[in-house]
């Protein structure tokens, strides 16, 4: 949904953090969703409450995981920025997002997790067929 900046009058997205005419801060930002888990300590909690094998699966949540084909979070002690990061098979890393807000960090990775497990059912259910 586009706003207005409060600071030149350009709309943005509501998801910039930023306006991208003048830079001025979004304070108004949407990036999180109502009923999921907001923190990394949550997220770890949701994955323990339904079962899910996080590290057969390659997904280290609260963990700075360096080994090949790997998803992950953490908060880095220098920064205290939350890292989203996607180790690939020849190791190197794609950070899929590095910032301050928590809930949207968190809310990266559960979106991930939710489709991992959703494809892992699917081919469950063409395997049993």
């Amino acid at each position: 949904m586009n706003i207005k900046c409060e600071y030149c009058g350009n709309f943005i997205e509501d998801t910039d953090e930023k306006c991208l005419y003048c830079g001025g801060v979004n304070n108004h930002m949407v990036r999180t969703a109502v009923g999921v888990p907001q923190t990394i300590e949550e997220l770890k909690k949701w994955c323990l409450d339904r079962n899910i094998p996080l590290e057969q699966a390659r997904f280290f949540i609260g963990e700075d995981y360096r080994g090949a084909r790997a998803f992950g979070i953490y908060q880095d002690a220098e920064t205290g920025n939350f890292v989203v990061y996607k180790n690939k098979s020849d190791g190197t890393r794609a950070v899929r997002y590095a910032g301050n807000d928590e809930a949207y960090a968190v809310n990266e990775l559960y979106q991930k997790i939710k489709e991992e497990i959703l494809n892992q059912k699917q081919r469950l259910r063409r395997g049993s067929t």
